[in-house]
């Protein structure tokens, strides 16, 4: 039978008359980033919250795409812009494969984007 009992921690004082530390408990990174993801993509839990971030997702890929066709941008800024869309989708694919909780959320999430890319066409 596994001793399932909370562990009693007794400090000792140590030669020089301080304490020996506490050893911290070891999380798992994995584990941490994959939460950080999820509370990072999840949608707001209030209504006012909840438009303002759907409005935003879809107004701002809206206004990027109208002023990459409006304005004469240098080259080296499109290819710029161009390499950070592929580092961008890179990751989302990433995340749309390790991560199976942000799966429909993700979707959603470029879904609106597309929306808003093809409007400010």
């Amino acid at each position: 039978m596994a001793d399932e009992q909370p562990k009693i921690v007794v400090e000792v004082p140590s030669d020089r008359g301080h304490y020996s530390p506490i050893p911290i408990p070891q999380t798992n990174k994995l584990e941490e980033f994959k939460k950080g993801w999820i509370n990072a993509i999840a949608l707001p839990d209030n209504i006012p919250d909840l438009a303002y971030d759907l409005t935003s997702t879809i107004a701002i890929p809206a206004l990027f795409s109208s002023l990459w066709v409006t304005l004469p941008l240098p080259v080296f800024i499109r290819l710029g812009v161009l390499a950070a869309m592929a580092v961008a989708g890179i990751m989302t694919i990433y995340l749309h494969a390790s991560v199976p909780e942000v799966k429909d959320i993700l979707l959603l999430r470029v879904g609106l984007i597309a929306v808003g890319v093809l409007l400010g066409l």
